[in-house]
């Protein structure tokens, strides 16, 4: 079994990811199928996973955070890191805008509590090699300001607000990978971030980048790729449409060996949810191997 494993599930439209580490288990996102699958559940039942110590939430939209439920009912984490910022805007969307609506309610109920309860707090550092094995977790975020979110306080009865641009970028390495996930960042908001020379720097010699915002049109930009060509882009997305962007970004990767459980193997620039199931990452000292349905 490889030193680092890293599960890509098929949640449709959502993101999940689960990292299991040399000595301790993450989180990148919890959506959740339509047919009733939950990651949390399947890693637990199937995968015998009792513990998940470190806990990811890019951003608050429901299907980046559907399956917390779920996830609460098997997991407590040691560290959450999220955006605190974006509380004020979930609660006022789950007590004056979406009322009627059970599930969002469950959902955000499930989010609000965690965040109540673990409020920032640290207990090790997964910035740091020895937190687990030498996998390391590195996150980048833009201000509200940066972001575009309109303060909450100027917001009208029925107005709504995005926060894809709140999403956290997230880099997780382990030896010499590299893989880097940006929630549902759009275009803009990428762009700024790519201004900052940490960033720039974190995004050199990515192997895998999952593609911001479900691979679609509205966040892909080619200055990007100035800073980094991925061998593989993987995507998450429910179905292709007019608005995805999967092309572009196979143009702007390098390629990489694919195997197929079935024992066949394939050279690909990207792989999607939709089209490939599960995609799993096996990462050890003497590189990664890629693995699809």
């Amino acid at each position: 079994m490889a030193a680092v494993e890293i599960y890509i599930w098929d949640v449709e439209r959502g993101d999940a990811i689960f990292i299991k580490g040399p000595e301790r288990n993450a989180i990148i996102d919890l959506g959740q199928h339509a047919n009733g699958f939950s990651p949390s559940r399947h890693i637990h039942t199937q995968h015998g996973v009792d513990s998940v110590d470190y806990l990811v939430l890019t951003h608050p939209d429901e299907d980046h955070i559907e399956d917390l439920p779920e996830f609460q009912s098997y997991f407590s984490p040691e560290v959450v890191a999220r955006r605190d910022e974006a509380d004020k805007y979930i609660r006022r969307r789950k007590n004056d805008l979406y009322p009627d609506r059970s599930h969002y309610q469950a959902v955000t109920e499930a989010y609000l509590t965690l965040t109540d309860t673990y409020d920032q707090r640290a207990t090790f550092s997964p910035s740091k090699p020895s937190w687990n094995g030498g996998l390391t977790f590195s996150h980048h975020i833009l201000s509200l300001e940066e972001a575009g979110t309109a303060p909450i306080e100027g917001l009208t009865d029925n107005e709504t607000v995005n926060l894809n641009n709140l999403s956290i970028l997230t880099v997780l390495e382990f030896g010499s990978f590299k893989l880097v996930t940006a929630g549902d960042l759009e275009k803009e908001a990428i762009e700024t971030l790519l201004q900052k020379s940490s960033v720039q720097d974190d995004l050199r010699g990515t192997d895998v980048l999952i593609a911001p915002h479900h691979g679609r049109e509205s966040s892909y930009t080619p200055k990007l790729f100035k800073y980094t060509t991925p061998d593989l882009v993987a995507i998450s997305d429910a179905k292709a449409g007019s608005t995805n962007a999967s092309q572009k970004y196979s143009a702007q990767a390098t390629g990489a060996t694919v195997f197929r459980r079935s024992g066949s193997t394939t050279s690909r620039s990207v792989v999607t949810t939709r089209q490939d199931g599960v995609i799993d990452l096996g990462i050890d000292d003497d590189g990664y191997r890629v693995r699809i349905d």
